[in-house]
């Protein structure tokens, strides 16, 4: 099963590992020269820029920095390393630990901290904490001292927290939770919406999408097929915070939208470095019942954290259907991993490289937007009026991008800095 995920949940999941976690590792392998030989080995024989590689630092006080004095950076932005149980959690049994929620900082100068995500099943969405929240304290740490890295992550059970908050209605609120294990939901906000085109009324489906992990493909399909059911004939899909995830499950997605006209064609080719070219791997699209009949274009929500997997829908589909991306230009990674699991600890050192099926890869400066728009904090995702599923919902109006005063403002190549308990991007495959 090959993975390539953006670490979306990474600063407290510290993202995920390879084969998740088969035989222990001997005790003696387990010595401090013994993972640095094992580690030392794989990254010889299997990363991608084996031959740009630096040698490694002796001196390291860590595995992580062992590990990272070896990588081809800049150009290696990518690789990382974690914990293998936190991959296990993610990919495995699709839960996380914590409090379920993230926010940004949207005013530098006054150091503003507003709430961007937060899971559906976990403790900070029981408490009442929602998007477009502005973050007052956070165990009564100021917003500049939360910066500073203050109330960061907890990966633990059994942790209270307190947020202090002012909503999109200017109510000042004190919210308690407490850091729990709770199930992941994938498939969020879904939604068939009201739009014209050509001056009639059509009907679009909305779907927001976080991660791409196996145990979302149902909810995907049901999800397509009851757009299908209701009448949709255009499809907007949000990806903005989307990091990417498992590689199979991305060309599922890509099926599900494209329809069977595509079924065995190439999705993507997977190309290894020239010691793996046996690995080397083409992924076709499925045959699928489950899609929107006559379905010949795509909107999709991007922004800088919009990456991996989701990148390689964008870029799979590109040649079949026309592709409109709404928001932001999209993080820039059309690389790889196969996770080394050793002693604990999973490796994602960039393995290969992705193009679709006209040999077109090496986006790394991402996808600029059709239609550059802001995220909008003052509206729920799936609200018509949100400004990017506004703007999408225009374009299927006129064909073209409305005009907006915030048109223009964004060109990142890479995701906003991300706090609470959601962070950064990566890529993967096992």
């Amino acid at each position: 099963m090959k993975k390539l995920w953006i670490l979306v949940l990474a600063a407290v999941l510290q993202a995920c590992g390879g084969g998740g976690g088969g035989t222990p590792t001997p005790t003696a392998a387990c010595s401090v020269a013994g993972q640095r030989q094992a580690l030392l080995d794989f990254m010889s024989n299997d990363y991608f820029w084996y031959q740009q590689m630096h040698a490694p630092d002796a001196n390291a006080a860590t595995m992580d920095a062992y590990f990272r004095s070896m990588l081809y950076v800049p150009t290696d932005r990518f690789s990382f390393s974690e914990s293998t149980a936190a991959y296990q959690q993610l990919f495995d049994e699709g839960t996380f630990t914590g409090y379920g929620y993230s926010y940004v900082e949207t005013d530098t100068t006054n150091i503003t901290l507003r709430v961007r995500t937060v899971e559906p099943q976990g403790p900070a969405y029981a408490a009442g904490l929602r998007r477009g929240d502005t973050i007052l304290s956070v165990d009564g740490h100021s917003p500049a001292e939360i910066v500073a890295g203050a109330a960061g992550p907890v990966a633990t059970e059994g942790v209270p927290r307190t947020i202090d908050v002012r909503d999109i209605a200017g109510n000042v609120k004190e919210l308690q939770m407490v850091s729990a294990t709770f199930p992941l939901t994938p498939v969020r906000d879904v939604s068939l919406l009201s739009a014209t085109r050509g001056g009639q009324p059509i009907k679009v489906g909305y779907l927001d999408y976080t991660q791409f992990v196996t145990y979302s493909l149902a909810d995907l399909t049901n999800t397509v097929a009851a757009f299908a059911l209701q009448g949709a004939s255009e499809l907007v899909l949000d990806l903005r915070y989307n990091g990417g995830g498992d590689v199979a499950t991305s060309r599922d997605l890509a099926s599900l939208v494209a329809g069977s006209r595509v079924a065995g064609q190439v999705f993507a080719s997977l190309r290894f470095n020239d010691k793996n070219q046996a690995k080397n791997e083409n992924y076709l699209f499925n045959a699928t019942a489950q899609s929107i009949p006559g379905l010949t274009r795509v909107i999709v929500i991007a922004s800088g954290d919009t990456a991996s997997a989701s990148e390689l829908v964008i870029n799979g589909l590109k040649p079949f259907m026309d592709v409109v991306l709404i928001g932001d230009t999209t993080y820039g990674k059309p690389y790889g991993f196969e996770p080394f699991d050793n002693c604990g600890t999973t490796y994602n050192a960039v393995n290969f490289e992705s193009v679709n099926s006209l040999g077109v890869g090496g986006y790394t400066s991402g996808f600029a937007p059709t239609c550059p728009v802001a995220d909008d904090l003052d509206h729920a995702l799936g609200d018509p009026n949100e400004a990017r599923l506004k703007t999408a919902l225009g374009y299927i109006a006129a064909g073209q991008c409305p005009q907006s005063p915030q048109a223009a403002l964004l060109v990142h190549r890479s995701a906003p800095v991300v706090m609470g308990d959601v962070s950064p991007p990566g890529m993967f495959k096992r």
